[in-house]
């Protein structure tokens, strides 16, 4: 499969285009990303062997044959990318966060009349999609429930893209409204009564921890990626079945069948 990186100069396309490039069955033929045009991919990523520059353009994605586009700009950037590559007939893994429910039905539009795969997850860590399934387990049967999600200061979207989904998942297992948020002041971000709450410091990388309470009990489902490398086998694994998807698929555990 000829694959294509978007957002490849960010410290996570970096790792994407490292990890396809290492893959027998993968082939990395295209890198985009307008910040840094031109530059050489073996100088970013240390030890690749793919030549490739990286190119400005998201049509270069169509002009190199690219098969499977991976994301991981921004979602201003990627709200121009998902829908082209789809348009192209071209399926999508998408790592960036921040997308609207509008976004969304839009990526599953195109997706489903071009007859493409669009896997958007916002976690691919394979720990992080059994924590938000064994969270969604643990709702039906403990109600009371709080999120705390941790990662490094320069993470754009606050709750993260793995809270907000984490929260829903819960709230559709008991068939309660997820739709429903505002803003608690101390008490963070309320997802349908259940409160999730930020935390920005440096030396983190992506945490999450859904602590349950009950009479004379509590339960705490946590996951920790120390590394980014911690997301590559998930990217590497929704490449290897995005072919096989119908229109757009929300989150890992979705073919991880949990």
């Amino acid at each position: 499969m000829k694959v294509g990186v978007c957002g490849a100069g960010g410290r996570m396309g970096r790792e994407v285009c490292g990890a396809v490039a290492a893959e027998a069955d993968l082939e990395l033929v295209c890198a985009v990303d307008p910040a840094f045009a031109d530059a050489k991919l073996p100088d970013l990523v240390p030890g690749i062997t793919v030549g490739l520059n990286i190119d400005g353009r998201v049509e270069a994605l169509a002009e190199k044959g690219v098969e499977a586009m991976v994301d991981f700009s921004v979602a201003a950037a990627a709200r121009e990318n998902v829908p082209y590559a789809l348009e192209q007939g071209i399926h999508c893994v998408v790592g960036t966060t921040g997308f609207s429910d509008a976004d969304l039905r839009g990526f599953d539009r195109i997706a489903r009349e071009k007859g493409v795969g669009c896997l958007v997850a916002p976690n691919f860590a394979i720990g992080a999609a059994l924590m938000m399934g064994f969270a969604r387990k643990a709702g039906c049967y403990l109600e009371a429930c709080e999120i705390v999600e941790l990662h490094h200061p320069a993470k754009i979207d606050s709750p993260s893209g793995t809270a907000r989904n984490t929260a829903r998942m819960i709230l559709e297992a008991r068939g309660e409204d997820s739709r429903t948020e505002k803003e608690e002041g101390p008490r963070g971000l309320d997802i349908g009564g259940i409160h999730v709450h930020s935390v920005r410091l440096p030396g983190l990388v992506a945490h999450q921890e859904v602590i349950f309470g009950g009479q004379g009990q509590t339960l705490t489902i946590r996951h920790d990626s120390f590394d980014r490398t911690s997301f590559m086998p998930g990217v590497i694994m929704g490449l290897r079945k995005v072919s096989g998807l119908e229109g757009l698929v929300v989150g890992m555990e979705k073919i991880l069948d949990l």
